[in-house]
């Protein structure tokens, strides 16, 4: 009887085994902790893909806006490198949307860091919220089992000493500029009415990228987002694009203009004509 009870559990999971399948997990770090009213600590939103290799993600998360408050979000360091939604806060909600080329295969990736004040005493839950997903490297788009962790985090009352600022000493030890990157001039009929636009893009392993800022020629410096359509559809400026950290670090690049201003041009003709000129009244002289 034993013997034919322990053949059939043997069979039960014989049949089940391959039902059985790893779940990529979405966690945060810390997910629990105590702290003080008018303190700014660190929370990171990571990937544990549990040996598969995931390429896209969306994470939603809310929070509870009456206990915490979201200071700031940061790329720093994140495994996503290509933005389809930027990390964002809205009605106490969290959202951010990327992929990684390639995919990613670990049990810590991050993806974004959430700067959290806490605003008032109590406890202020974390929560993923069910429509957040992974998407296999399969070439596919196939959306990849997915578990996620919760956070809770305590606020007691405020103590008599400073408030403890985590993310203001990041942003003090952040000495590094954003990583080198290219500037893309672009044209497409079909988008932007056919107008000449550029595409730039880079990433920060320290704090993250804050804003761009676009000037071209003799203009001002102005902030933007890639793609941006130029001013200039003649193509006869210098364009700089700035990439400005959260700790205010910065890299420059710049592109050439494509081509010279007609003045330029005027200007070689007539230099060209006064020297043409003074070689004829040269050579009528000598002869």
């Amino acid at each position: 009887m034993i013997r034919n009870l322990s053949f059939i559990i043997l069979l039960c999971l014989l049949l089940f085994t391959p039902l059985i399948t790893k779940a990529a997990i979405l966690y945060l770090t810390p997910d629990n902790g105590q702290f003080h009213q008018g303190d700014t600590f660190m929370v990171e939103i990571r990937l544990d893909t549990q040996g598969e290799y995931i390429n896209a993600v969306e994470a939603n998360l809310s929070f509870s806006s009456d206990i915490l408050e979201v200071k700031d979000l940061s790329q720093g360091n994140s495994v996503l490198t290509l933005w389809v939604k930027e990390p964002t806060v809205s009605q106490g909600v969290i959202s951010l949307a990327g992929g990684t080329p390639g995919g990613y295969q670990g049990a810590n990736g991050i993806l974004t860091k959430i700067a959290f004040k806490a605003r008032v005493q109590g406890v202020g839950q974390v929560n993923f919220l069910n429509n957040s997903k992974a998407l296999l490297n399969d070439g596919k788009g196939t959306e990849a089992k997915l578990s996620t962790k919760n956070g809770s985090f305590s606020v007691l009352a405020k103590k008599l000493e400073a408030p403890e600022d985590q993310w203001q000493k990041e942003l003090g030890e952040d000495k590094t500029a954003p990583l080198p990157f290219k500037i893309e001039i672009s044209r497409n009929p079909a988008i932007f009415e056919g107008k000449y636009f550029i595409i730039f893009s880079t990433t920060d392993k320290e704090t993250g990228v804050d804003y761009y800022e676009v000037k071209e020629g003799k203009g001002n410096w102005e902030k933007a987002i890639s793609p941006y359509v130029l001013k200039n559809q003649n193509l006869t400026s210098d364009i700089w694009v700035k990439a400005v950290d959260k700790a205010g670090n910065e890299w420059v690049e710049i592109v050439k203009a494509a081509h010279k201003p007609i003045w330029e041009y005027i200007l070689y003709g007539v230099l060209f004509l006064i020297l043409l000129s003074g070689i004829i009244i040269l050579v009528r002289k000598i002869l």
